[in-house]
């Protein structure tokens, strides 16, 4: 028995080392939420707190792995019983993949999204422009960006940092893989390095270290909801920035027209001229509305 103790502490010592290897990829998230521009970024404080958050508790399961392996030593080497050093345990916390998957459910059927940006006329914003369209539309955005600096800011505080937040993601992703071979390896390591002990004192250290790995699938599931809500965020803000560009770009070029246009326009002309300009800049701050209080929909999913 001794030495299937010391065989078992150190497969939790190598899987504690790679629990330390997950948290330095949480560490290479953005402190803030710049990556989702100045209009937003501050709506997602939730995400830089679920970053500190996951921290912690990988930090938790990983010393709860050094404090097991160095009771199991110190039974191997006769200075305590297994029973003791167990204790009683409980059953441990509820599994956070109930409360995930409603949050799952929840950004996955964009009941967060306004709808505004949710039934976007496809009309309007898909249909590929032709060539010379496309490059009317382009040069007018250029002007507008270079001669009115408003403007260039407002599309600046959407446009934020795109392949950040696809990396973001990517990272969530990526953590959720590595923390579900890890659950499954210290769940193989309970059953192969205890085959056929079946001794109360080893049930009742099965129970424990299964809270362990429950907590393990749970941190799996965050980082799921996670890679989600992320990716959810991104496009939803690049959709409204590219909607907010073709709008600026579509009234920029028709006005250069009006202004390239020698004739001398009627008063009702001018005032129809007028209205349109009215109209695209109520559109304007409609599609940031909605962008806002989508994201802020989103935002509390996090918490939920």
């Amino acid at each position: 028995m001794p030495a299937r103790l010391l065989l078992h502490a150190s497969h939790l010592d190598e899987l504690r080392a790679r629990l330390g290897r997950v948290r330095l990829v949480v560490q290479r998230f953005e402190k803030d939420q710049a990556a989702f521009g100045a209009l937003c970024g501050w709506v997602l404080t939730g995400l830089g707190e679920r970053h500190v958050r996951h921290d912690e508790l990988i930090a938790y399961v990983e010393e709860t792995l050094v404090i097991t392996v160095d009771g199991l030593r110190d039974v191997a080497a006769g200075r305590q019983t297994l029973a003791r050093f167990v204790g009683d345990p409980d059953d441990g916390p509820r599994s956070a993949t109930e409360i995930i998957d409603g949050v799952l459910a929840t950004v996955e059927g964009r009941e967060w999204v306004e709808p505004l940006l949710a039934d976007v006329p496809v009309a309007e914003f898909a249909v590929p422009l032709d060539d010379g369209e496309a490059a009317v539309r382009a040069a007018g955005l250029a002007v507008a960006m270079a001669r009115i600096p408003p403007l260039r800011r407002m599309v600046d505080d959407l446009a934020g940092m795109p392949d950040v937040v696809a990396e973001q993601a990517r990272l969530w992703a990526d953590m959720a893989a590595d923390l579900l071979v890890i659950a499954g390896d210290l769940r193989r390591c309970l059953d192969d390095d205890f085959a056929g002990e079946t001794g109360a004192d080893v049930r009742a250290y099965h129970t424990l270290m299964a809270n362990n790995v429950e907590a393990l699938r749970g941190l799996v599931a965050t980082c799921t909801a996670m890679t989600v809500i992320t990716k959810a965020a991104g496009d939803l803000i690049l959709l409204a920035r590219d909607i907010v560009r073709g709008l600026i770009g579509d009234l920029a070029a028709r006005v250069s027209g009006w202004v390239a246009d020698p004739a001398v326009a009627p008063l009702p002309v001018l005032v129809s001229r007028l209205g349109a300009v009215v109209a695209t800049t109520w559109r304007i701050d409609a599609y940031l509305t909605a962008l806002v209080t989508s994201i802020a929909n989103l935002s509390r999913s996090i918490d939920g």
